[in-house]
């Protein structure tokens, strides 16, 4: 039988409308989206870190100390001039005496030393003091002592200066002479000249001369 021409018209279109709209012939499934989990916001507070027991109190920084003496100290004091040094207890003092028109001297001496002899082993330690011009100029006191040791035939082997207690500046020297070399410290002392001068054992001379300070 032979279709209307309708028909045959009509059924192809409707087929290709068909496949247009699923070609494949199945029905697509439907996904529904996923939700991410929403985390509740914490109120419990975070841990705090330990305390640090303490097991004992803290202690201060240890103060500067003095520096430690090799012997047994006694004090040499000038009251009159306002300085005072440390000496070996065990020596003998021949206290100041006039040198000259402008200066005192003092000797440390150590056991069997005398202030005209120098015992075998022995230290001898003058100190002098001078009124001297022009006045507490240290820069040219220092330069008149250099002439005459240059004129003594005399090598200076070293030099230095040292800062004193009160501010004051000290020129150090050791000499060398035709016996031994023999240390030396020049300062001011008000508005006049220190020296602090040694011959047998320099190391303790120095240590000596070290102490120097003003009286309090």
């Amino acid at each position: 039988m032979t279709l209307p021409y309708a028909y045959r018209i009509l059924v192809p279109l409707l087929m290709f409308v068909l496949v247009a709209c699923n070609p494949l012939g199945r029905v697509e499934p439907t996904i529904a989206p996923t939700m991410m989990p929403t985390l509740a916001p914490t109120t419990e507070p975070m841990p705090e870190a330990p305390t640090p027991e303490i097991t004992s109190e803290p202690t201060a920084a240890p103060s500067a100390a003095a520096p430690q003496l090799s012997f047994t100290p006694k004090t040499y004091t000038d009251e009159r001039a306002g300085f005072e040094l440390d000496y070996p207890a065990e020596w003998t003092l021949d206290p100041s005496s006039q040198v000259g028109v402008r200066g005192g001297q003092a000797l440390l001496l150590s056991p069997g030393t005398t202030p005209e002899t120098l015992a075998n082993g022995g230290t001898r330690v003058s100190i002098t003091t001078y009124n001297w011009d022009p006045k507490n100029d240290l820069a040219a006191y220092v330069a008149q002592r250099k002439v005459a040791w240059d004129a003594s035939g005399f090598a200076i082997i070293r030099e230095e200066r040292w800062p004193l207690a009160d501010g004051r500046v000290a020129n150090i020297f050791v000499v060398k002479t035709p016996e031994q070399p023999t240390f030396t410290l020049l300062t001011t002392i008000g508005q006049d000249y220190l020296q602090i001068s040694g011959d047998g054992d320099s190391a303790l001379v120095e240590e000596i001369a070290h102490t120097l300070r003003p009286l309090q």
